[in-house]
């Protein structure tokens, strides 16, 4: 037999032992609605009820542990249990007593197994398996004490609904009350203190935490807690059978959901996960039915008497409820096993929906890797574009690390990109339903990241173009400054020296001095030409010398401006960058003197490894409220820096105005 097989096999037993246990509580219930007025039955109606939703519980825990593979035989425990006790609680009411001693035989075993169940379970933590090994000792000892535990506690009933326990004289009993009585109590709260070390143990030798187990080890303490402390302290009080029954109730309702992390790699079929959900909602219908019961036999007086119209009311409210209620049920069953993947549209909706918020194409990557991670719950999420030069990233999140698949990013029928995601802690590679979602969301974002990619790539052609004009721009202006400058002018010294040697009022003189006056105004005309090549401050003495002699030239007055340049003195920078520094440097604080009223001003250029940043502030009036926009000085200055692909804000602070562009430092 396949191992697919093998699962379904197991699968089908433990849905038809859940199944008895249903049946099994349905038949408690119709019993409990036709023998209201038995002898030694109705007292008991809620307190049973509870113990059969308690067996329901069980089993609903123990078939999602082996539905889920990881904790079989856990699962397995909790089935027998749920169905025991769902049996035992059916033979109480309904047996007669001709059937006694097979009614005591299931409630022998059902008490055996919930001893057991009880006292072992921290053994099981933390990965749904009983330790191997020396620890098997105390196993056994555990196993041995539920069987006397289990003996005792239904050897002590004397009697089950007014018909005799056969158990309850036998020589066994009385020799086990004799002996076991006074110590049964400190014995039981040992097990549990062994059991619980034992655990603790196995827990700090586990490799990796397990944070999920802490809410199902506080859970059994508390339960553990209000079953012996009472008992040390002082007389139980009235809410504490109740209180321990429902935390109880509550640690089992924890295993499977969060102790035991659902297996990643299944794939259940429809029929499955529908049985699973109509297990969990009938198994809720029976617990909301008994607290409707118990609260309308509480709270309303005379409710017996009219019994049948409340009966009709519930019936209405649950009957109401039904629907909604189901499909919560399904939706939390799904969500369970697949988390987000169970709604794979939705999710890619909602990755749509925020895209369509984000400002600019450079959040989508981001975007969809917080999708990928924290919607999926996948480890990690990387997205990288593909270029001539090879896979450039745009977005990480996490590391993703050698084993992450590729999910292609294509648009128009061309790749543009790649998805990169490793698969779930403990497994090889991703299953089934992570692939479909990821090419869901690969699609959908494959769009959006191919314009942000023409837009870099728009943006990158403009920073080459930007940074050649200016290089070409330097190049330029140092030939004519270097070159050709000196050349005229040589050639004009040339021209006055010949004209002192011939008759100033001859024709060849005033031909000479026209020639000169020439070469005067070609040489003014280049020095204008070179100016406005680039600044001629950058030219003669440098970034750091333009920008002390423009802070000097701005603070003579009234305005103090102080400059800092970090690191100083500054390193070599292409000639784009030191344009785009000096220029927006002098248009801030033009700005300032112009408009702001400071009466001091800062300027401070960042040169680091990636980038530059200049930022000048101001005790000022600041900005004002304007709604035309921006003006040209801050429109110009926000151009120079988008051209190198950095930005520009401008804002006021508590003490004045903060203008500040950041931009890459491009290595020559």
């Amino acid at each position: 037999m396949s191992g697919n097989e093998t699962t379904g096999a197991t699968t089908a037993r433990a849905l038809a032992a859940a199944a008895f246990a249903l049946l099994c509580a349905l038949g408690w219930s119709v019993l409990a609605l036709t023998h209201r007025d038995a002898e030694g039955i109705s007292e008991s109606y809620f307190f049973d009820g509870v113990w059969v939703a308690l067996s329901l519980t069980f089993a609903l825990s123990g078939l999602f542990l082996v539905v889920n593979r990881n904790g079989r035989g856990l699962g397995v425990l909790l089935l027998a249990t749920g169905a025991l006790q769902s049996l035992r609680m059916v033979l109480l009411l309904g047996a007669g007593p001709g059937a006694m001693n097979l009614v005591v035989a299931v409630v022998l075993a059902a008490d055996l197994a919930n001893a057991f169940m009880v006292v072992a379970f921290p053994l099981w933590l933390p990965d749904a398996r009983l330790p191997g090994g020396p620890w098997r000792i105390v196993t056994a000892l555990v196993a041995a004490w539920s069987v006397l535990l289990g003996f005792s506690n239904t050897a002590r009933v004397e009697e089950f609904y007014t018909l005799p326990n056969p158990l309850h004289g036998t020589a066994l009993y009385r020799w086990l009350d004799g002996w076991l009585s006074p110590y049964a109590f400190d014995l039981f709260t040992a097990s549990i203190v062994l059991t619980l070390a034992v655990a603790a143990v196995r827990w700090w030798r586990s490799p990796g935490p397990h944070p999920h187990l802490r809410m199902v080890v506080a859970a059994y303490l508390v339960w553990a807690a209000l079953v012996t402390v009472p008992h040390y302290v002082g007389e139980y009080p009235d809410w504490v059978p109740y209180a321990v029954i429902l935390a109880g109730e509550a640690v089992w309702l924890l295993v499977p959901v969060a102790a035991f992390r659902r297996d990643r790699s299944l794939s259940l079929d429809r029929a499955t996960r529908r049985y699973l959900a109509a297990y969990a909602f009938c198994t809720l219908l029976f617990v909301g039915a008994l607290l409707v019961g118990y609260l309308m036999h509480r709270l309303i007086p005379g409710a017996e008497s009219g019994l049948h119209w409340w009966l009709v009311l519930v019936a209405a409210v649950l009957g109401a409820l039904l629907r909604p209620t189901a499909h919560g049920v399904v939706r939390a069953v799904d969500r369970y096993y697949y988390g987000e993947r169970a709604h794979p549209y939705q999710v890619v909706r909602n990755l749509a929906e925020r895209m369509s918020r984000a400002v600019g194409p450079a959040e989508a990557p981001p975007l969809l890797c917080q999708t990928v991670v924290h919607a999926l719950g996948l480890p990690a999420a990387l997205v990288a574009v593909r270029t001539r030069s090879g896979p450039r990233e745009l977005a990480r999140l996490g590391e993703p690390g050698a084993g992450a698949e590729s999910f292609p990013l294509s648009y128009e029928g061309a790749v543009i990109g790649d998805l990169c995601v490793p698969p779930r802690s403990g497994q090889r590679e991703l299953d089934r339903q992570d692939r479909e979602v990821l090419r869901l969301l690969a699609d959908q974002a494959s769009p959006a990241i191919a314009s942000l990619r023409l837009y870099e790539d728009l943006q990158a052609s403009r920073k080459k173009i930007v940074l050649a004009r200016e290089e070409e721009r330097r190049r330029l202006r140092h030939d004519l400054h270097d070159g050709l400058g000196p050349a005229l002018s040589g050639l004009r010294l040339q021209i006055d020296a010949a004209r002192t040697g011939i008759a100033p009022d001859s024709e060849a003189a005033a031909s000479l001095t026209v020639a000169s006056a020439g070469i005067g105004q070609a040489i003014t005309e280049l020095r204008r030409i070179t100016d406005g090549l680039a600044p001629a401050a950058l030219g003669s003495e440098g970034l750091a010398g333009a920008l002390r002699r423009l802070a000097d030239g701005l603070g003579n007055g009234p305005l103090r401006v102080t400059l800092d340049l970090d690191p100083d003195p500054l390193p070599t920078l292409p000639a784009a960058v030191e344009v785009a520094i000096y220029r927006i440097s002098g248009e801030a604080l033009n700005n300032v003197v112009r408009h702001s009223g400071a009466a001091a001003a800062r300027l401070v250029l960042r040169v680091g490894p990636d980038e530059v940043t200049v930022e000048a502030t101001d005790d000022g009036a600041g900005f004002p409220a304007h709604n035309g926009g921006a003006g040209v000085g801050l429109r110009s200055m926000a151009e120079r820096a988008e051209e190198l692909g950095g930005s520009f804000t401008a804002a006021n602070d508590a003490d004045g105005a903060v203008v500040r562009a950041v931009f890459p430092r491009v290595h020559g």
